[in-house]
């Protein structure tokens, strides 16, 4: 239930899109389109990411000793996402 989409719409504050499940962000829906419809996380402060795919087993984490600049997601998590979304799959 938990990676189960259960909100998605225009955020009021950032004014982007956004999509939810039972407290986290549905990351497949937000911004990882190629991990399962059940993947589940959050972001952080600094750019720091978390998240699980239940479809492919993975469990991600990432956090960084420096903001990422201007703010929002760290750079290199959509390299690394994919790197070990890649590597799970290939399990």
């Amino acid at each position: 239930e938990v990676g189960q989409l259960h909100a998605a719409g225009r955020d009021p504050v950032t004014g982007g899109h956004a999509a939810y499940g039972l407290g986290f962000e549905a990351v497949a829906d937000v911004r990882y389109r190629f991990l399962g419809a059940g993947a589940f996380g959050h972001g952080g402060v600094a750019g720091a990411l978390g998240f699980a795919d239940p479809r492919s087993g993975l469990a991600y984490g990432c956090t960084r000793r420096r903001c990422a600049f201007p703010g929002g997601p760290a750079p290199e998590n959509e390299r690394l996402v994919r790197a070990a979304h890649r590597a799970a799959l290939a399990l």
